[in-house]
């Protein structure tokens, strides 16, 4: 064989095989990373779901970041590397409870909203808002208990003021749907009734989340409510 030729040859399988292990590098490292970034997303996960239990039970000022660190079995030092500070794990338990609040609020604002169904139903558990308020109620129970009675000392500790007023802004825009559809609805409705109404509202769910009721005595006192509420709104409203 010439040398030319079994040089050229030699030359071939070196290149091959330096492919081949460059290759089987890149796989091991993107398998090492997504390993990593599994760990990363349980260990952040885990940090959440001590710290939940932690709040839902001693509330926010009476868990510690190092509370937390020793239930989760991670070091005070990595938690950092996830979380700026408590506010930050809080948030994240806390924020799709707010979200949720607020794309009802949005619902409750569109026009096709706006109508006199409520008035004439017979039985309220038919009733899309109300079966949307209980399953809220009933879902976010322990969140909302966190939010209204045990964030004392956080970024949310005047959440229910906040509350009353973002239910009085949307109960307002909903009362002016209702009265450019419906030229009937009385127009007379005061403002700060609407503000002592919305603070009644937020009271109540207050009350609801903070005696540990069961789905069945949530569903029942939502029937109560709403038949009393609806029955007052009616005569109000002149419809």
């Amino acid at each position: 064989m010439p040398l030319n030729n079994f040089l050229e040859k030699i030359f071939y399988l070196f290149v091959n095989n330096v492919l081949f292990c460059i290759f089987a590098i890149q796989i091991s490292y993107n398998a090492n990373v997504g390993r990593m970034q599994v760990q990363k997303a349980d260990i952040k996960n885990i940090i959440v779901e001590v710290a939940r239990g932690s709040f839902f039970k001693k509330g926010y000022r009476g868990t510690s970041m190092r509370n937390i660190s020793k239930e989760a079995g991670v070091t005070l030092s990595n938690i950092y590397n996830y979380f700026k500070n408590k506010d930050e794990i809080l948030e994240m338990i806390v924020q799709p409870v707010l979200n949720e609040m607020e794309e009802m609020f949005d619902r409750h604002n569109d026009p096709n909203y706006a109508t006199n169904h409520w008035v004439k139903i017979k039985d309220i558990s038919e009733l899309d808002d109300f079966k949307e308020q209980i399953t809220f109620i009933i879902t976010y129970q322990k969140e909302l208990d966190l939010l209204l009675h045990k964030c004392s000392g956080s970024k949310y500790e005047n959440i229910k003021e906040y509350l009353i007023d973002r239910y009085t802004e949307s109960s307002r825009s909903y009362l002016q749907l209702m009265k450019e559809k419906y030229p009937q609805v009385n127009k007379e409705i005061s403002d700060f009734f609407i503000h002592t109404i919305s603070g009644w509202w937020i009271q109540i769910l207050s009350e609801i989340v903070s005696h540990n009721l069961n789905k069945e005595e949530i569903f029942q006192f939502g029937k109560e409510y709403t038949t009393f509420g609806i029955g007052g709104w009616k005569q109000l409203m002149n419809l």
